[in-house]
Parts: C-alpha cells; structure tokens; sequence
C-alpha cells in the first residue's frame, strides 16, 4: 500500500510538471485571460442582480429592504431605523429618506396620507460602481429585461418602467444626459405601488 502511495505521488508530481511546462509555454497573456473572465463573470453576475430586483419587484420589494411598497406603514421603518434624515416631520402624501453614510446605501420612501408606504427607493451605495445599484446601466437592463414598454423623462432623469407584476412599477432612473464617452449608470431603483399612492 505504501508502495501505491508513493507512486501515486511520483505521477501526481510528473503531472504538475507537464501541466507547468505546457501552461508556461503558451503565448496567452495572462492578464488577457484574466480580463475576459471577470468581464464574463461581471455581465453574468448583473445580469442575476437585475434578475432579482425583477423578481423582489413583482412582490412590491427592493434590495436590502423587508418592506412592501402598498402594504408596509412607514411607522414599521421608524421602528427599526429611528426618524429619516428628509421628511419625518411632514403630514399627509409626502417623502423620507434614510441616508446611512459612504458605502453603507440610502432608501426613500413615497408614503400615502395613511402612513402606507407606495414607493420604495433604493439608492445604493455612492462610492461604489463595481457592485450594487451604482453598477447597473441602461444597457444592462435592456440586454437582461428587453427594452421597456415606457420609458418616461423628469426634470434630468431618465426612467425605464417595467411591469412585473398588475400591482407594482419596477423603475430604473438615471441622467438623460451624460457627457461623450461617458456611460449613465442608474442611480436609483423605485418599485411603485399606484393603488397605494392615495
């Protein structure tokens, strides 16, 4: 048996051998390689991440949030995160916003004049473009979604609106404009609940 051993481990090694000898006489560049495979794995991965946000949308969700847009009250929020930084202290139809410092997100929230949240924002983080909301861009939604059956302007915002479900709005909102051989990224998700907005 230990003779087994040993000769396991002799052709195990000759192996390595051979496999370092054909990898170091190839003419690929690594760093080419390398490249290639994380653009791949980045398309792949945003393309799940929209993916998801579809999916959480058709049940009135976002990203990082256990709330419903229609179904959760904003009192729900004020529990487990404090008084927002924008808007706590209106009445009636109005706006929050939670804004937890660099890198950690920020959320708003549309609420309705009976305290129910119909508009649930995420904003993502804004240091980081690599990950996240921040990464997304038109182009990525359309390649994973299709192109959208509205797209609506506001001010400078441009905003994709996607159906997932009869209840909600999936929007995707970023610039208008961006200057030449710049790439709008989104700067926001909504998922809209138009029953609720009253």
């Amino acid at each position: 048996m230990l003779n087994k051993s040993k000769h396991s481990y002799k052709l195990a090694a000759k192996l390595a051998l051979t496999g370092l000898i054909a990898v170091s006489s190839m003419t690929i560049s690594h760093s080419n390689v390398h490249a290639a495979a994380s653009t791949s794995a980045s398309t792949n991965a945003q393309k799940d991440y929209i993916k998801s946000i579809f999916k959480l949308a058709s049940v009135g969700k976002i990203p990082g949030l256990n709330a419903i847009a229609g179904k959760t009250p904003i009192s729900a929020v004020h529990y487990k995160w404090g008084e927002p930084d924008v808007g706590g202290d209106l009445k009636g139809n109005h706006f929050e916003m939670y804004n937890f410092g660099m890198g950690k997100g920020a959320y708003g929230f549309g609420i309705n004049k009976s305290g129910v949240i119909y508009d649930l924002r995420n904003f993502g983080t804004s240091i980081d473009r690599t990950g996240g909301i921040k990464s997304l861009t038109f182009a990525s939604v359309i390649k994973t979604l299709g192109m959208p059956k509205e797209v609506r302007f506001t001010g400078t915002d441009k905003i994709y609106v996607y159906h997932p479900s009869k209840a909600y709005e999936l929007k995707f909102v970023g610039p208008s404009k961006v200057a030449k051989g710049k790439i709008a990224h989104i700067d926001h998700i909504n998922v809209y609940a138009g029953k609720a907005n009253t």
